[in-house]
């Protein structure tokens, strides 16, 4: 009798670790769309579309840095982008970046912000929508 406990015990640690070990499997694309690179301009890196776009907030400015996949530069005067800001109160303010030299798309705010600033951002192209981002970044002094 206690063979088969011992037994049954045993196949359900088995079944037990082989399921952790699906969902650490299955989950590992997700957590491989991070960047293994440290973003150069200090803020946070998310692909949008092909694009990798690097957002800093420092004082009253959005700054969004375009990069391609192999980390060049990507000039910025072709695309534009909006950020809904989540500002203090839960209330949503709109941002719009345009084109600031080089790779850099940027835009004034002058609103407060409590905490972290979350943002979600719209990036587009001359041929409309290449996609969205979502950020969740500290304000640099």
């Amino acid at each position: 009798m206690q063979a088969h406990a011992t037994e049954e015990l045993y196949v359900m640690l088995l079944r037990r670790t082989f399921l952790t070990s699906a969902i650490i499997a299955l989950s590992y694309p997700a957590l491989a769309q991070g960047h293994s690179h440290a973003a150069p301009n200090g803020g946070q890196i998310v692909n949008i579309g092909k694009l990798e776009a690097e957002m800093v907030v420092r004082g009253g400015e959005i700054s969004l840095f375009l990069t391609d996949s192999k980390d060049m530069k990507v000039d910025a005067s072709p695309y534009s982008a909006i950020a809904m800001v989540l500002a203090k109160g839960n209330e949503q303010k709109t941002v719009e970046l345009t084109p600031s030299g080089d790779n850099r798309l940027a835009g004034k705010f002058d609103f407060v912000v409590e905490g972290r600033f979350r943002a979600t951002v719209t990036l587009k192209g001359k041929d409309g929508e290449i996609g969205k981002g979502r950020y969740t970044t500290d304000i640099k002094r």
